[in-house]
């Protein structure tokens, strides 16, 4: 008889019977295996599955995070739980893959709809010809997943497996009549504005039924932005940063380590540097980086490098000089990054290009007066907002000494003053003495100038004299209670006639040996002395502020523990664009500057305030005398007191909680009890008065100081 076809070979039915029989539970789980959703993703991780094809010039071959570290955490930001995420950045930054990053993961592992905008039919129709369609033919799991009907793969219709994204331009139609969980809109500050909203307004609500399962990405270069103060982002993809967590980059300096960042506006910001006043071509092959902490030249070729090791900082955190973050980043909605040109590695010709392009747009800026070209630099170049020339208003010396208060005394603490800081300028044959008094948000008080006469090329003792002025001098309270105030930090200048930047270092060290001067701790970054010297950087793209230690070729952050001489090195022209906003002020409170009237002179013109109003703001920025001959001390004064409260992180303070030194008067530690004869005569009230001049012999003014000072 034949076997049926059904029966089982002999050799089954002699086999063991757990070959016999398939074990359930394996073909149940296998089974609800398949019901599963696919393990989750995120858009920075796929895009390493991703490959570039640069036709025009750039990176080609399999995505690689350390060509743009940067773009890590908006890609990641795309699947967390914020409702928006905001990128400012340059063209060529690589803002615009972190979009199509996102389209490629959705596709691959994470399918939704897409609505994509652009400012108009043309950029759309170049961006999706020129970016979208060669990226989807070089990815099979895009290629193999779009439809084959022509409605499902036409220009501004891309159908794929479980998902669609549709191509836009920003008219009010296409933004009030489309919903989609997933919206990319591009270049935001280059769409139209409507009556009704803007494209970011009115496209925002097209995922509003998704809930928190939805998110837009938007990126632009920062073409609406009014400047550099977030008080004026009000328009554009830098309010929407304004409102988000504010996140900025940070990145080592290669000589010393130190974090800083290249984003306007930090507590320690890197910026790009060259020679003014060279040719285009000279200023090109000789930018550099500038860090904030040790002064140090950063060529182009190490940012690859800072960029590997950078990170993002949000709003509410800090991040100290190592690199260590800490507190809380501040609870938003949106995820906002901002990327400038400094960080970009696909900028051809590098930092160098920047600068030379910036150069050329600012002198023909001086030779035209059309900005188009300056402003189109700095938005797309380098990221940043647009500061029109000459925003900082030039100083009126009539205006300023006809607010002066009859009811503030020269040489006492007001009533409202937490530190005081104290400035020194040097001339040849004098210092000039400038005491500021600092209150809550900004708010100050000029309480003591003073002209001392001494020889600064060549007298140690008129020197030793001068800093043991600022070291020693308590100024009583004006509370009548036998209480003084003693000054928090004092800066001199360094430079001038030969001799005085020796007798400058000098003296810092003999004072710093009978520990006269103390060191205050490392404060943002940068070592923080009770008395420093000071020089002013000579270009305007130096850093806000810095400190070195120029007599030691060491460049270590822990220089200043083995005695070295810091040098505080700042920028004048940002110091006195402060100076210049504080005294456009009107209003008594924060940021106002008040005035005694026993700075002025009898009758116009009064020469303390003229001084101030000495100098213009150029188009270019910089600070410069009205006149040769103007005299300029008392603007100098003002910058370098607040060169020393910002040493202090005085912008920074928390007024509900400032430090020990910034308390009210009865918690104040630099406050101290003088009796009460000591209180008359800490401090003598001295109004400005004229300086006897030298002596046509030179041997005369000397012997006429060491006969005053005696000899040295």
């Amino acid at each position: 008889m034949m076997e049926s076809a059904l029966s089982p070979s002999p050799e089954l039915l002699t086999a063991p019977e757990e070959v016999l029989f398939a074990n359930p539970r394996s073909i149940l789980a296998e089974a609800l295996r398949a019901y599963l959703p696919p393990d989750k993703v995120d858009v920075a991780d796929y895009a390493l599955n991703r490959h570039l094809n640069n036709r025009g010039g750039g990176y080609v071959g399999k995505w690689d995070h350390d060509e743009a570290p940067f773009l890590i955490e908006p890609m990641r930001s795309l699947t967390s739980s914020a409702l928006t995420t905001c990128v400012v950045g340059p063209a060529r930054c690589g803002k615009t893959t972190i979009g199509q990053n996102w389209m490629f993961q959705s596709v691959g592992v994470d399918p939704a709809d897409f609505l994509v905008y652009a400012q108009t039919d043309q950029a759309l129709e170049s961006y999706v010809k020129r970016e979208i369609e060669p990226m989807i033919e070089l990815h099979p799991v895009m290629r193999d997943r779009l439809g084959l009907k022509p409605k499902d793969r036409s220009l501004h219709f891309k159908k794929f497996e479980g998902m669609w994204v549709e191509f836009l331009a920003s008219t009010y139609n296409n933004l009030i009549s489309k919903s989609a969980p997933r919206i990319i809109i591009t270049e935001l500050d280059a769409c139209p504005v409507y009556d009704q909203g803007d494209t970011f307004g009115l496209g925002t609500i097209r995922r509003e039924t998704f809930g928190r399962e939805s998110m837009v990405l938007v990126e632009s270069h920062p073409d609406r932005a009014s400047g550099r103060d977030p008080s004026k982002w009000n328009d554009g993809i830098m309010k929407i940063y304004r409102d988000s967590d504010r996140r900025t980059w940070w990145w080592p300096c290669p000589h010393c380590n130190a974090y800083s960042s290249p984003t306007p506006g930090a507590e320690r910001e890197m910026v790009l540097d060259w020679p003014q006043d060279a040719p285009l071509d000279e200023i090109g092959a000789a930018a550099k980086l500038v860090c904030p902490s040790c002064g140090g030249l950063i060529d182009d070729e190490w940012r690859r490098k800072m960029n590997i090791d950078g990170l993002w900082v949000a709003s509410g955190q800090q991040i100290d000089i190592e690199g260590n973050v800490t507190g809380q980043a501040i609870q938003s909605d949106t995820n906002g990054f901002w990327i400038t040109g400094l960080m970009s590695p696909f900028l051809i010709g590098g930092i160098g290009a920047m600068a030379r392009d910036y150069a050329a747009a600012e002198r023909h800026f001086k030779e035209t007066n059309d900005d188009a070209d300056l402003k189109s630099v700095t938005v797309k170049r380098f990221g940043l907002p647009y500061q029109p020339p000459n925003s900082a208003r030039n100083i009126d010396a009539e205006i300023l000494a006809n607010r002066a208060e009859t009811t503030l005394k020269m040489g006492i603490v007001p009533k409202g003053a937490r530190f005081l800081t104290t400035a020194v300028d040097v001339q040849a044959n004098r210092f000039e003495l400038l005491t500021r008094a600092w209150g809550p948000n900004g708010e100050s008080w000029v309480i003591d100038f003073e002209k001392i006469p001494a020889d600064t090329a060549q007298s140690p003792s008129d020197w030793d004299r001068m800093i043991e002025r600022l070291t020693d001098t308590i100024y009583p309270l004006d509370d009548s209670s036998g209480r003084g105030m003693k000054v928090l930090a004092s800066g001199y200048d360094s430079g001038g006639a030969e001799g005085v930047t020796l007798q400058a270092y000098a003296a810092w060290l003999r004072a710093r040996r009978l520990r006269k001067i103390k060191f205050a701790g490392t404060i943002d970054g940068r070592h923080a002395y009770t008395v420093m010297p000071l020089k002013g950087s000579s270009t305007p793209n130096a850093p806000m502020l810095m400190v070195k230690y120029p007599d030691s070729q060491r460049k270590d952050r822990g220089a200043g523990a083995n005695g070295e001489i810091p040098l505080g090195l700042f920028n004048p022209n940002r110091f006195k664009d402060n100076v210049s906003l504080e005294l456009a002020v009107g209003d008594p409170g924060p940021l106002y500057v008040h005035f005694p009237c026993s700075l002025r002179n009898e009758k116009p013109p009064h020469q303390w305030f003229e001084q101030l109003a000495a100098e213009e703001r150029t188009d270019a920025g910089k600070w410069q005398k009205k006149s040769s001959g103007a005299r300029n001390e008392a603007l100098d004064l003002m910058a370098m007191s607040e060169v020393m409260a910002t040493l202090f992180d005085m912008p920074r303070i928390n007024w509900d909680a400032p430090p020990a030194w910034a308390l009210d008067w009865d918690r104040n530690v630099m406050i101290t009890q003088i009796k009460p004869m000591a209180a008359e005569a800490a401090i003598t009230s001295v109004a400005p008065s004229p300086i006897p001049k030298a002596p046509s012999a030179g041997a005369g003014w000397m012997a006429e100081m060491a006969k005053k000072y005696g000899s040295n």
